[in-house]
């Protein structure tokens, strides 16, 4: 796998939407395996009450970052929660003066190792939160800045949008698309998601990836597949990239709604940090719902077709594994006893916010 890629805070958001996972976890479950990777899309499984949840990641950033998120759940406010971590930006209860992350931190009982990390990194956190901090935030970030501030591209007119049908409307209408069309071929082309995203790992090369498509080809018809087919006020993702920032709060993802805070909070399950490859600690339980994000692109082909044939011989009937692909997708998965669930897969590719993911979804036989 790409160590040199996965060995800081490359993720501090969602760049997943955790509702398919979601929706497809059974209540109750014996144990969860899911890629860390900011928390933002393993923790909500939280809510749904497994026994036990084991979070890996190849990046110990990665893991106190989860570590961070969860005891926030657990110990701070809902409104408390979504300051410190930079949905909000002030408590509404909050001192008139202003308010301090600081002191909500030192509130949270984080391991030593987790607590010396972010402190020395305070000076980051303390003035805007987590949400933004990670490599992939920054990235989308400087591109936004580019949209609205260098091309002049205002796309507060269709995030304005009450309805669909008015979307779809005003998108036709507003939406600057030549100077879009133009600077998209150059910012999501594969030389600049290598270099300045990926650096020097990205998946989606044409000597590996699966998806015909250019790169910059498969953004621009998925991305004007969702703004016709989402309302995109209630996506963070299309918020966070042509508006800068979530200024319309229907779109706070999955972890940031009360609901699943609250469910966090009271929940029993147990979680588990794991600091390596998933290929090494993946067979040593059988895990009832496996969840390993995009992890698929970066392993080896063999290692990616035999994925299924990795897990504990254990592996109870009716167990499922979702797989996330961006351009570079398994080519050859051994399936021998399991299946895959493709009215799942079409379900999730419509269903998904960021529309750059193909799914691979699979039950145990």
């Amino acid at each position: 796998m790409a160590k040199e890629y996965f060995s800081d805070l490359n993720y501090t958001l969602s760049n997943e939407d955790t509702r398919i996972e979601f929706e497809l976890l059974p209540e109750g479950v014996d144990r969860v395996f899911s890629i860390a990777g900011s928390g933002a899309r393993c923790l909500p499984l939280i809510a749904k009450n497994p026994k036990y949840l084991d979070v890996i990641d190849m990046s110990v950033s990665q893991l106190y970052l989860c570590e961070l998120r969860l005891q926030a759940m657990k110990t701070l406010s809902y409104e408390e929660y979504l300051f410190l971590m930079g949905y909000r930006g002030a408590l509404q209860s909050g001192s008139d003066e202003g308010d301090d992350r600081e002191v909500l931190f030192d509130r949270l009982k984080l391991s030593s190792e987790a607590t010396k990390y972010w402190k020395e990194r305070r000076d980051g956190w303390r003035p805007r939160g987590f949400i933004l901090l990670g490599r992939w935030e920054s990235h989308f970030q400087k591109l936004g800045y580019l949209f609205r501030d260098v091309l002049k591209c205002d796309f507060s007119k269709v995030f304005a949008a009450q309805s669909l049908e008015e979307q779809i409307e005003l998108y036709e209408e507003h939406w600057p698309k030549l100077r879009w069309n133009s600077f998209i071929r150059i910012a999501a082309s594969e030389f600049v998601f290598n270099k300045f995203l990926y650096k020097g790992h990205f998946s989606g090369k044409s000597e590996h990836r699966t998806e015909e498509r250019s790169p910059s080809q498969f953004i621009m018809e998925e991305f004007d597949r969702i703004f016709r087919t989402q309302l995109v006020r209630k996506n963070y993702f299309m918020q966070i990239l042509f508006l800068g920032r979530i200024a319309h709060e229907e779109g706070l993802p999955f972890e940031a709604h009360e609901h699943v805070v609250a469910a966090v909070k009271k929940s029993p399950t147990q979680i588990r940090y794991l600091h390596g490859n998933l290929l090494e600690h993946l067979p040593q339980h059988p895990y009832d719902f496996i969840s390993l994000s995009d992890t698929i692109s970066y392993l080896s082909e063999q290692d990616a077709n035999l994925i299924l044939q990795k897990l504990s011989p254990q592996t109870k009937a009716g167990s499922c594994m979702v797989i996330r692909s961006f351009l570079r997708a398994p080519t050859a998965i051994n399936t021998q006893g399991w299946t895959e669930l493709a009215d799942k897969n079409s379900w999730a590719q419509k269903k998904d916010g960021t529309g750059v993911y193909q799914f691979h979804i699979y039950k145990k036989n």
